[in-house]
């Protein structure tokens, strides 16, 4: 695990990511933690631990006050993830506007923290970077994303491999494959059913054949907390999945079983906003060989998620 004395910023703690990732490091007595926010933040998610880390109100894209903070701080570990997804799906967004936010703004984060050093400078992608596949994605696949979002995130993970080996900086990209667990958003998949479940509500989906490789929030959480294992390859991409794709239909029936329920679900009430493959799964060896991090069956996982949403179903009212 990483050392609880080095100083450690998230640039978006507030989401459901680094939420998890934060909560575990206060659990885990760390106590030099540092977040980014903006000033329209929801705190939602971590408004028990807020007297136990330093929140920063920052302009993502005013490069002076970003380089300013930077100065103060002096972070030895970055977890990167602030992005403008949520504004996508709040208000129309221009291709400009992604790449200023994912794109000027990851750049203008890295340019402030190499003047100090750090240890390790983690970006935050996704496997949507990949585009659609016929087999295993790899970390050295071709990116072919499908929309402007995919687009500029997959600018932002290019531009932090480059940047890692052409000047030898430990900078890094997790590629998530959809992850899910406590305090994720309402509308995604698994929230949907197992809040639906929940109440004994037959859910509104959109296809039983729609594909993903699904990791755990808390196995993802552990392997941002066991970089260290990470031997200088700089500019590296790690996949981080299960390493098994499941069908929205599996996961019904696992999630009906956990909830003992008949109900079925009516699909073709949600509609598809993309060209949904029949193939999406990580070809992940060379994060396996890094981490050597146990994988739990995600049965046990969904099982766990059903009672913490059972527990905090208030949440999402």
């Amino acid at each position: 695990m990483i050392d609880k004395n080095k100083r450690i910023l998230i640039t978006w703690a507030t989401g459901f990511i680094w939420s998890n990732i934060l909560r575990r490091l206060v659990s885990e007595w760390f106590t030099d933690i540092h977040i980014f926010s903006r000033k329209d933040s929801n705190y939602f998610r971590i408004n028990d631990i807020r007297d136990k880390i330093n929140i920063h109100t920052v302009d993502f894209l005013d490069e002076i006050e970003v380089n300013t903070t930077i100065k103060k701080i002096q972070p030895k570990i970055i977890f990167h993830l602030a992005t403008a997804w949520a504004a996508v799906w709040k208000d129309p967004i221009t291709i400009k506007e992604l790449y200023n936010f994912n794109v000027l703004w990851t750049i203008n984060l890295i340019n402030a923290c190499k003047k100090y050093g750090f240890d390790y400078f983690i970006n935050t992608g996704s496997s949507s970077e990949y585009g659609q596949k016929n087999e295993p994605m790899h970390e050295k696949d071709i990116l072919e994303p499908n929309n402007d979002y995919w687009v500029t995130k997959a600018s932002t993970s290019l531009y932090c491999s480059y940047i890692g080996k052409k000047e030898q900086l430990p900078i890094y990209t997790f590629r998530l494959f959809s992850p899910y667990g406590y305090y994720e958003e309402k509308r995604r998949l698994i929230p949907t059913l197992l809040l639906n479940y929940i109440e004994w509500v037959s859910p509104n989906l959109s296809s039983p054949n729609s594909v993903r490789d699904y990791t755990f929030i808390d196995d993802v959480v552990n392997y941002y907390l066991n970089i260290d294992k990470i031997v200088w390859d700089f500019g590296w991409i790690y996949n981080i999945a299960n390493g098994k794709q499941y069908s929205i239909g599996q996961i019904v029936e696992i999630v009906k079983n956990i909830a003992h329920s008949e109900k079925e679900p009516i699909y073709g009430i949600v509609s598809i906003k993309q060209n949904e493959p029949k193939y999406w799964l990580a070809e992940n060896k060379k994060t396996i060989s890094t981490f050597w991090l146990p994988e739990t069956p995600i049965e046990i996982w969904l099982q766990k998620s059903f009672e913490w949403f059972k527990r905090n179903k208030y949440l999402y009212n």
